[in-house]
């Protein structure tokens, strides 16, 4: 039933799924021929059981949903569809009856977006589907945002190494995986000699370049499981499962000598890179746990540091 209203032209954002759910096979027709004018694709179920089905079969981008169905009612409904994590954020606009001020506020009780009540206004419909369509759209580029936000605290976008707050986890699982099967992790600290000196005398850009050609060499010559992380920024991590001492020393002799085949491009030609390197190793009696394993690796750092300052 309706108050009569005619659809405007289609709206922006046209062509989604739309999934209406029913026992009234008027109010079906009606509600398809509108979403149809604006530019929808249309699905229709006649009671609950069979709209959660299509929902399995073909996820919408809305539900239009009556409360009041034979075998699941719409309440029955709006539970499923918010219990399941595949269809927690799916927009939902329950149709009430007149009157019906309890059904409206368990409907929202429930998790629906918005309702409409029977017999309802093609415009007011048309501009309620128009907001949860806007709505979802918003939650969507908001989500793939905080993805893309979660992703770049992930990855330094220079060099494409883990991030510090990444390494930190990392380091812990490492040490626990390392105590419960009883075998050894390294760890290996390393930085360009003198970067202070080397940025002034080639500049910004060529440093930066220098330090992302430093870790693709990284990447090229250790393992798949060693991961390599960015702690400054000129200090990098290589986190190496499985590794005791002697094959951290050994792994850092390859590292520094893959180092020196870098340089860095200046206005008086290239300059060759020197590197710092640093190992620690669990078990040691001095490392219980990652922050441990990081502290001992930067204590042979700073050793290092202020023997070639010297």
């Amino acid at each position: 039933m309706t108050e009569g209203g005619t659809p405007a032209p289609p709206a922006p954002g046209a062509g989604r799924l739309i999934l209406v759910v029913d026992d009234d096979a008027v109010t079906c027709a009606l509600l398809r021929d509108l979403c149809g004018a604006l530019g929808h694709e249309v699905a229709v179920a006649g009671d609950g059981e069979e709209a959660l089905a299509r929902v399995a079969e073909r996820k919408p981008d809305l539900v239009l949903l009556d409360l009041m169905m034979p075998r699941r009612d719409g309440f029955g409904v709006l539970q499923a569809l918010r219990s399941a994590e595949a269809t927690r954020g799916l927009p939902v606009i329950v149709l009430t009856a007149m009157g019906d001020m309890d059904g409206k506020i368990r409907g929202m009780e429930l998790g629906a977006d918005d309702y409409v009540t029977k017999p309802f206004k093609l415009t007011e419909l048309q501009a309620r589907i128009h907001a949860a369509l806007t709505v979802r759209d918003y939650r969507e580029r908001l989500a793939a945002a905080e993805e893309e936000l979660s992703l770049l605290r992930a990855i330094d976008p220079l060099t494409g190494a883990g991030t510090f707050a990444q390494l930190k986890v990392s380091l812990d699982a490492e040490v626990a995986r390392s105590r419960r099967y009883g075998r050894p992790a390294a760890l290996l600290l390393f930085g360009l000699e003198d970067y202070a000196g080397l940025r002034h005398e080639v500049g910004r850009v060529a440093c930066d370049q220098l330090l992302a050609d430093l870790a693709h060499a990284v990447r090229t010559l250790f393992r798949g499981a060693d991961r390599l992380f960015r702690t400054d920024v000129e200090e990098f991590i290589v986190l190496l499962p499985e590794t005791d001492l002697a094959g951290a020393r050994v792994a850092a002799e390859r590292l520094e000598a893959r180092a020196r085949e870098l340089s860095a491009e200046g206005p008086n030609g290239p300059v060759a890179a020197s590197l710092r390197v640093a190992c620690a190793v669990f078990p040691h009696p001095n490392v219980h746990s990652g922050e441990d394993l990081l502290r001992e690796a930067n204590r042979h750092f700073v050793a290092l540091r202020a023997r070639s300052a010297s």
